[in-house]
């Protein structure tokens, strides 16, 4: 009696063992493909699907692997190119790709680590491939969006039969070995110098031309002034003649004595000495008898 107890609780493990590896979960990021004896019969939740769930297997006889149904990221590193201008560049990238077919996976890789090791190869070659044919700075700043498609779109081609689908392929950096980078800044810089210089001396040209413009026309304008005051002051002679003269006309004899009274201010200025006798102390009686004797002469 008690060894048929303990053979019920052996067969209800084995039952339980079985029905446990009987039954498989296939998530919403994953797709499984189902072997049976090694060779593959269905796909679970494929690319375009939407058959995540739990499902039924034969346990020994049928096995399940699993692949992932997202995007994988892959990195290349330490690319050696050599451009078309005959520079080296070391070139680091990345690719994101997704198994779009398990069965042609499964059947030409088994493992996404084969997959990753031969997608690696395919993508170094044909970067090298392509960035070969064009000079360093169109893989710089140039035409690199463009390059990245062309090489993506090669690679997707070497691999069409195959289950793969390259999504994208970016160059992360893009770097001149060691040994020449130093050369190439030296001519970087020395280019940038005479970029300066030049735009310098233009400046300098520039700022010449400027001045000696200013100059000339600093010289018309006081030309002018000169010739505007000249007119002016001779307007004003004229007419300050013409009221000397108008005023001699109206009291001829004021005009004599206040020209005697003029020329004595100027003859005699303050400080002056001199020396007259007793009998002379009105010297400029003198210039205004002069002046009288002038205008009554005339």
């Amino acid at each position: 009696m008690r060894a048929f107890g303990w053979l019920i609780i052996v067969v209800t493990g084995i039952f339980l063992l079985v029905m446990m590896n009987s039954f498989f979960v296939v998530r919403q990021d994953e797709q499984a493909l189902m072997l049976q004896v090694g060779e593959p019969k269905q796909v679970y939740n494929a690319p375009g699907q939407d058959q995540a769930g739990l499902y039924f297997k034969i346990p020994l006889f049928q096995q399940v692997e699993k692949l992932d149904k997202k995007n994988i990221g892959l990195d290349i590193e330490n690319i050696e190119v050599l451009a078309s201008d005959q520079r080296r560049l070391s070139v680091d990238a990345f690719v994101r790709w997704r198994i779009k077919d398990p069965l042609k996976f499964y059947q030409r890789f088994r493992t996404e680590t084969a997959a990753a090791r031969q997608l690696n190869q395919i993508t170094n070659s044909t970067i090298r491939e392509a960035l070969g044919d064009v000079p360093v700075p169109e893989i710089i700043s140039g035409q690199r969006s463009q390059l990245m498609d062309r090489i993506r779109i090669k690679v997707n081609e070497q691999l069409s039969d195959d289950g793969i689908d390259i999504i994208d392929v970016r160059i992360r950096q893009a770097d001149l070995p060691q040994e020449v980078a130093q050369g190439v800044y030296s001519r970087m810089q020395s280019a940038r110098l005479q970029e300066a210089q030049r735009i310098r001396a233009e400046g300098e040209e520039k700022a010449r031309l400027i001045r000696a413009q200013a100059s000339r026309e600093k010289t018309v304008i006081e030309a002018q002034a000169r010739e505007q005051g000249q007119i002016i002051r001779g307007e004003g002679d004229a007419k300050s003649t013409e009221v000397y003269a108008n005023a001699y006309n109206k009291d001829p004899e004021f005009f004599r004595f206040q020209r005697a009274l003029i020329a004595c201010d100027k003859a005699i200025q303050e400080g002056t000495q001199v020396i007259v006798s007793p009998k002379n102390l009105g010297i400029c009686d003198q210039f205004i008898e002069s002046a009288r004797a002038n205008g009554g002469s005339r």
